[in-house]
């Protein structure tokens, strides 16, 4: 069987934050090949698909270095919650060296092969240290 291929976006993701910012990602989630019923009004989005166990990583963008890896171990620091609405994570910026562009990377734990499978997809975004 071939893996899930999923439709991602983070909803509310700004092009940047501050470096004292605790921001919140909310992760829309959806098959890629979802195809509406012809019962569907044509304007009606999809529900999002919550993924049970998902993690982030961080990478910096100019050279690739892994500032947050994966860290599904036991304190599953990088591990997504989930409510109603679906998956969520917070990120502390503080974290993160201002000035440079970050990108979020996703995984999803497939139970089938006992393994994460790391979504191609890549969310960007930038810290800055002044105030607005």
């Amino acid at each position: 069987a071939r893996e899930p291929v999923y439709y991602m976006n983070i909803t509310n993701l700004l092009n940047e934050y501050t470096y004292n910012q605790n921001a919140r990602f909310n992760l829309y989630v959806r098959n890629k090949y979802w195809s509406p019923t012809i019962y569907t009004k044509a304007n009606e989005n999809p529900p999002t698909t919550t993924i049970q166990s998902a993690s982030y990583r961080v990478l910096r963008t100019v050279d690739n270095l892994e500032v947050i890896p994966h860290n599904t171990g036991s304190d599953y620091a990088t591990g997504l919650s989930y409510d109603v609405s679906g998956n969520y994570f917070n990120l502390d910026m503080s974290l993160l060296e201002p000035g440079y562009e970050y990108g979020i990377k996703l995984a999803f734990y497939d139970s089938h092969r006992q393994s994460w499978i790391e979504q191609d997809q890549k969310f960007l975004f930038r810290v800055e240290d002044y105030e607005y």
